[in-house]
Formats: structure tokens, C-alpha cells, sequence
């Protein structure tokens, strides 16, 4: 029950800001620690606005089903700690707050309760009637990017004074809309604030500060640290909800975010690192051509490595010296969503119905620059081809292109629910689980067995992890292809390149110290592989989360009721 606060101390706290995230612990899997960005962010803003912040992540912990109970009872615990206490909120994680509020809601009836997020800025309205119904007290809903309007809450005494706040005090509720930031001001907002940093400060410095991974696996060096360069989205996918957050798009200048990522690599050591915008990384051409060039002009694509996501219309358009200065610069690995290759589905997602055409431009581009290419595929939309998708698939293996399938889901006010698909095959499961039905978030699941979409998705599964095992490491500009190079890079190369930061070589070494001392450790970091991740399905009891019920019944349904209960009987015998 012991929940952490990063920095982890009590004085003088005005808000506590909490990621609830327990969805791996409750498949039975420890999930792995992560730094959740938009916090780090806000707290870093209010920070330099004056206020004390702490921040709790839940990730990383054990598993098991009780994790909200657990932490509504810590909150119970710490309330008076603690002036404000504000919850991340999304699809996966709403039912995990109430189960939490559950447990703590009176020892919070004198506290501002704030809520942001996706969840919050898709639908505030009835995230607001809900907590209300719930008899919380003296709710705050934030609607779109938090960091003005948290700190005019913080400034106030009264919720109902915040311009812009959705809220519920004193017995009456108050309509809010959203405050975004400009263009200037979104500029001139802080570098991430390492002290706020939960995965730097409980697991990436200790490490570093030992030399030694312990019992942590190298995920702990080559799990990226995540970075936006721009908020809001031009497009309007049909799918997404990223629109929803910031009217029009407002972007970092390239400086600014090579200065951070200085920033982080000298003081942290740090040099993996994402881009975690879910639409687009790069929106023009010179900035793609000002960004490489200032890593590069720095000496910083010695030690840099980075990926992003790209969208295909934009990306399709650049010339093979971009794609060769963006590698130069340290991406090696392009990402962007494909979604589908049928017209008909592109067009109900409003996605370029030239898609498979643009796909082949970019990956004839990646070969020529020697870089690996990442798409994103939807499967499960009613009425697709089966054919299509098959074709697809094939492509991506013949080309070397790990992709990723993700099944279709609605999420609110999103346009692609109100859209004419027939849905009389297919059943709608909460995302938000049974305490928050209708927030309007649906897993799209199959009410019949399909073998054929299980084989596909299989033999792309099986395809992938044979196309990413075969990747050799790379740290900064340096390839790892053999245990020779590592010890050279070990004893010699890295330690002796001066545009290395200090923090940034302990790092690199630590790395390559593992890949020559392998340890045999459990796995505590990197995610399931399909197989261990089907067995955690099938063997899950009636007190498993919506999801994992849904998860189970389509799989039952796949594999038919005989080999189900044969695979349930034969792992309930041997163990899991």
C-alpha cells in the first residue's frame, strides 16, 4: 500500500498531481515505470509560478487487483498533507479513480479535487455530473492543457472564480470551457523539471548514481524519456481525440528543443528519447532541416538517439536528405499510422486515400537512408476486407516494416461513433469499465469466432519480434553489432569522445557493461510477449477488469469453448 511522492516530501504542498495507472498490475504483470510528461510539465510550470507540487505514478508496482483501493486508502492517509490533490484522467484509468475516491472521499470533502487529461477534455460536462453524482465536493474539471488555469486555481480561494473551470462547489455547478495557451507562451514554458521526474528520481538515478542495473533489466537505460515539440493537431482523423485538446496547433522553435534536450542529457543522462506527440512530430520542412542541424551542429548526434511520429502525407513529401540528415541527427527508426489500406475504411477515418502509395515512398526513402520503419494499422473495423488486410500485412513483412495492430475503439466525442457502421456483429465494451459507462469510450469486439483475423494478427506478432530481435543496439552514433565493438565502445570510444556529457557515458556504459555481463534477472520491465499476455487472459478470474473479461470472451470465442477450457485446465496445472 506504500505509494511515493516524487519529490517525496510533505511540507508545505499545495497540490499533489496523480497518475492512476494499474492496468498492467491487474493482468498480473508488474508494469514498468514511466514518467508521466503532462505532469512532469505542469509541475514544472507551477513550480516556477511559485507553487509546491508533488506527483505520484503508479507505475511500476506489482501485481494485483487492489491498486486504486490502496491508493484511495494512502490519500485517506495523507489527505491533510496536501492542499489540493489532482488525478489524471483517461478511458483506462477513470474506473480506477472512483474505485480510489471510493475509499477516500471524506477525508477530501475540505480539499480542491481537480481532474485533467483526455478523458476530462473530451468530456467535462459529464466527467463533472459524474463526480457530482459520486458526492465528491469541490470538484475542479479542466478542460484542454492545465498549466494557466491550475495555477489561477491554486492562486484562488473560490473554484467558481476560476475563469474557463468546469466545477461543482458549494452545492452548485459551474460550466467551463477550454484555456489554451499561445504560441509565445507555450514557448517560453519551462524544461521538464527532473525533480518532478518520477522515473528519473526512483529508478534512472539511482542506477546511474551506482553504475550497477541491480535487479532492474536495460530497459531502465533504453527506455526513452518523453518529449513533445507541439500541442493540437491539423488534422481530423476521425478516430482521434488529440484535436479536442488545444484549438490549432502551437509548436516549440527546433532551439528550444534542442536546448532541452541538452538540458537533460548533461544533467541526467539521458539520451534516449520519444516524442510522444500522438499526431505529428515534424509539421515543416524547415524546421525537420533547423532541428537536425542544431543537433548536429552541437556534436550532440554523437550520444542523441531519438524517434517520433510522423504523419505520411507530410513525411512522403520530404527528399532523401532530409530522411539522411534526420538519421545523422539520430533517428533511425521512422514511425507514422497507416491505419488502413482499403478506401473505404480511409475514408471513414479521413485519412489520405492514398495511403499504400505513400507507404511505398517512404519506405523505398528509409531503405536508401538505412533507417527502420514503424506503422500503426487498425484492425476489427465493422465491414473491413479481410483480404485487404491480409495484403497488408504480407507487404510489411516481405519489406521489413514492424507494425503495430491495434484493434478499434471509440473514444468520446470523437466523430467516428455518429458515423453509419453497422454494428449488428459487434458488441460495445466500456474502456471505462462498469462505474463510468457513460463516458462513451468502447473496445469494438466481434460477436462471432474469427480464425482467420487471429491468424493474421499472429503471424504479424511472430514477424515482428523476429524483425526487432535482429536489430543491433544503437547508442548515439554507435552501432553495437558484436561483443568486439562493445568492449572497444566500453573502454575506449565512448569514454574518450569529450562531446559526450559525463552522465550520459555512465549511462551508455552501464549499457554496455550488461550487453558483455549478461545477468539473468526476472522480467520486470519489458512488456509481455503475446503468448505470456494470452495466458494472463484466459486464466483471469471473474474479479478481472472489463477489458480483461471482454479480452477473454473474444479469445474464447476464436478458439472455440474445447481448447479454451484445454489451454485454461492445462495452464491452471503447470502455472502461468
Amino acid at each position: 500500500m506504500n505509494f511515493v511522492t516524487t519529490p517525496n516530501t510533505t511540507k508545505q504542498i499545495d497540490l499533489l498531481l496523480i497518475n492512476p495507472d494499474f492496468s498492467k498490475n491487474e493482468l498480473g504483470v508488474t508494469s514498468a515505470p514511466e514518467n508521466h510528461l503532462g505532469l512532469n510539465r505542469l509541475a514544472g510550470y507551477l513550480a516556477k509560478k511559485g507553487h509546491k507540487c508533488a506527483v505520484i505514478d503508479t507505475t511500476g508496482r506489482e501485481s494485483g487487483t487492489s491498486g486504486p483501493e490502496n491508493l484511495g486508502k494512502w490519500i485517506a492517509d495523507h489527505a491533510q498533507e496536501y492542499k489540493s490533490i489532482g488525478f489524471h484522467t483517461n478511458s483506462w484509468n477513470i474506473n480506477h479513480i472512483l474505485r480510489a475516491l471510493n475509499e477516500c472521499r471524506s477525508a477530501l470533502k475540505n480539499k480542491k479535487v481537480l481532474f485533467g487529461g483526455p478523458l476530462a477534455s473530451s468530456e467535462p460536462k459529464k466527467m463533472t455530473e459524474l463526480l457530482m453524482e459520486s458526492g465528491l465536493q469541490n470538484i475542479g474539471v479542466v478542460e484542454g492543457l492545465g498549466e494557466k488555469i491550475t495555477d489561477e486555481i491554486l492562486n484562488k480561494n473560490n473554484l467558481s472564480d476560476v475563469n474557463g473551470l468546469w466545477c461543482f462547489e458549494n452545492g452548485k455547478f459551474k460550466e467551463g470551457e477550454k484555456v489554451a495557451l499561445t504560441q509565445e507562451e507555450f514557448e517560453g514554458t519551462p524544461f521538464l523539471d527532473l525533480e518532478y521526474n518520477t522515473f528519473y528520481q526512483n529508478y534512472y538515478k539511482p542506477v546511474i548514481e551506482s553504475g550497477d542495473l541491480d535487479n532492474f533489466s536495460m530497459e531502465i537505460i533504453f527506455g526513452s524519456q518523453g518529449l513533445d515539440v507541439n500541442r493540437g493537431c491539423p488534422f481530423k482523423c476521425t478516430y482521434c481525440s488529440v484535436p479536442q485538446y488545444e484549438r490549432k496547433l502551437i509548436t516549440y522553435s527546433p532551439k528550444r528543443v534542442v536546448d532541452e534536450l541538452e538540458y537533460l542529457a548533461k544533467e541526467a543522462g539521458f539520451f534516449m528519447f520519444t516524442f510522444t506527440n500522438s499526431n505529428i512530430m515534424f509539421y515543416d520542412q524547415l524546421w525537420i532541416q533547423e532541428f537536425c542541424r542544431e543537433v548536429i551542429g552541437r556534436g550532440m548526434n554523437d550520444y542523441i538517439n531519438w524517434t517520433a511520429y510522423h504523419h505520411p502525407s507530410i513525411i512522403a513529401k520530404l527528399p532523401l536528405s532530409d530522411f539522411n540528415l534526420m538519421r545523422k541527427a539520430g533517428s533511425d527508426n521512422i514511425v507514422f499510422g497507416i491505419q488502413s489500406f482499403e478506401e473505404k475504411i480511409l475514408k471513414l477515418f479521413m485519412r489520405p486515400l492514398n495511403t499504400r502509395e505513400l507507404t511505398e515512398v517512404i519506405r523505398e526513402k528509409t531503405l536508401n537512408s538505412k533507417q527502420y520503419l514503424t506503422v500503426d494499422y487498425i484492425t476489427g473495423v465493422p465491414g473491413e476486407d479481410l483480404d485487404v488486410i491480409e495484403d497488408a500485412f504480407n507487404y510489411f513483412i516481405d519489406n521489413e516494416i514492424e507494425c503495430r495492430n491495434y484493434q478499434l475503439k471509440f473514444y468520446p466525442n470523437t466523430k467516428l461513433p455518429t458515423m453509419d457502421l453497422d454494428m449488428s456483429d459487434h458488441d460495445l465494451v466500456p474502456i471505462t469499465g462498469e462505474l463510468a459507462p457513460e463516458l462513451n469510450a468502447y473496445a469494438i469486439v466481434s460477436k462471432h469466432p474469427n480464425p482467420k483475423a487471429a491468424k493474421l494478427d499472429g503471424m504479424l506478432r511472430e514477424a515482428n519480434e523476429d524483425l526487432t530481435k535482429n536489430r543491433p543496439p544503437r547508442l548515439g552514433k554507435y552501432i553495437v553489432d558484436s561483443a568486439e565493438t562493445a568492449k572497444m565502445l566500453y573502454e575506449k570510444e565512448i569514454p574518450d569522445n569529450p562531446n559526450i556529457p559525463d552522465k550520459v557515458k555512465r549511462a551508455m556504459r552501464i549499457a554496455l557493461h550488461e550487453m558483455l555481463n549478461p545477468k539473468k534477472r526476472e522480467q520486470t520491465l519489458e512488456g509481455l510477449d503475446p503468448m505470456e499476455m494470452m495466458k494472463k487472459v484466459i486464466m483471469a478470474g471473474n474479479d478481472a477488469p472489463p477489458m480483461v473479461k471482454a479480452m477473454q470472451e473474444k479469445l474464447k470465442n476464436e478458439l472455440g469453448e474445447g481448447k479454451f477450457k484445454e489451454l485454461r485446465d492445462k495452464y491452471g496445472q503447470n502455472g502461468i
